[in-house]
């Protein structure tokens, strides 16, 4: 997840946070081995290499980190650079990639209408240049685990919609994502054999874009304050239950692997020691009921990086101390979880 700017940048954010309201690394496996069955890799992200040697200092090595990039630039953002660049200079784990098209569309020719067209024009080679620019730099690090996402936090009306002047769900081309997916894999292969693939939708959306077995690795999902019925600011979803149906479904419905590719503490929540561990357990039920392989847990104090305070605060679990011991007793502790 990367700051949004601008007027669309704002447009986006609203439908993030209707959908989930805002809104190891396998070292000692081969690539492209499956996870082992009742272990989960703690990934701590994201782009920031203080706030994760601050994790690693305070709790304990985590087993990877998440970086992004976008494809427009064929390359990762410069703190993502900065982070990976010196994880790989000390590790092998896993590294998560959001690879984002979506965020920028406005600023890259597109309308916030027309995500069925820019998915098909990365299918038909429009980018490859940047994608075969991002695959020789991935290639630099051969000793770590890549998960990519073909994009992120997926959805009908931001990678299906046809319909030139508003989101129209009887317009989507829901083959338009597919296709984008199955080529940035196979583009960004052609330079690495040590890349697993995420499928990374709102929930609600993956079985309607899901771009199939031959190509997915993994199942992604987010998991935020609203997605475990929790409330953000003052807005409250499925309130009284500890999981949204839709989420709920999707996990459920999973054909491969599960991972939680992003997931932090909002406010409230993040805010009050109590609540902070309430949500934490709520993610933690979702790590046990549905065996998840990696759990990716964004540890930032968000308004640093010019996130708004009303929805993004302080996630991170170090900052208070019953949180901290929360962690260190129930995850740390527990030897479903793999650390570094």
């Amino acid at each position: 997840m990367t700051p949004l700017n601008g007027l669309f940048s704002s447009f986006v954010l609203a439908i993030l946070l209707a959908y989930h309201v805002v809104c190891a690394p396998f070292a000692s496996l081969a690539p492209r081995q499956a996870p082992v069955n009742g272990k989960t890799y703690v990934n701590i992200g994201q782009n920031y290499f203080n706030e994760w040697e601050d994790f690693a200092t305070a709790i304990k090595t985590p087993a990877g980190i998440s970086v992004y990039g976008d494809i427009y630039g064929g390359a990762l953002n410069p703190d993502s650079v900065d982070l990976l660049s010196r994880y790989a200079g000390q590790h092998s784990g896993y590294v998560e990639v959001g690879l984002s098209w979506k965020d920028g569309m406005t600023q890259n020719g597109y309308t916030q209408f027309q995500g069925a067209q820019l998915c098909n024009d990365i299918a038909s080679g429009k980018f490859d240049r940047q994608l075969q620019s991002l695959a020789n730099d991935l290639a630099r690090y051969p000793q770590v685990k890549y998960l990519v996402r073909p994009d992120y936090e997926v959805s009908g009306n931001l990678h299906a919609n046809t319909d030139r002047s508003s989101f129209n769900p009887a317009t989507f081309d829901r083959t338009a994502y597919p296709k984008a997916f199955a080529h940035v894999r196979e583009i960004l292969n052609g330079k690495n054999t040590n890349i697993q693939y995420v499928f990374h939708a709102v929930r609600g959306d993956a079985q309607t874009l899901y771009p199939g077995d031959d190509v997915v690795d993994f199942v992604g999902i987010s998991i935020f304050n609203n997605d475990v019925c929790l409330p953000v600011g003052s807005t409250t979803n499925c309130a009284g239950s500890r999981l949204d149906p839709n989420l709920e479904r999707d996990l459920a419905w999973a054909p491969k692997p599960r991972v939680i590719a992003e997931s932090a503490a909002q406010p409230p929540a993040s805010a009050d020691a109590e609540a902070f561990i309430d949500y934490l357990s709520r993610v933690r039920d979702v790590v046990e009921r549905y065996d998840v392989a990696v759990w990716t847990y964004i540890d930032s104090l968000w308004t640093a990086h010019r996130w708004p305070a009303d929805t993004w605060g302080d996630s991170r679990v170090e900052s208070q101390a019953e949180v901290k011991g929360w962690w260190q007793e129930n995850i740390v502790g527990n030897e479903r979880f793999v650390f570094g």
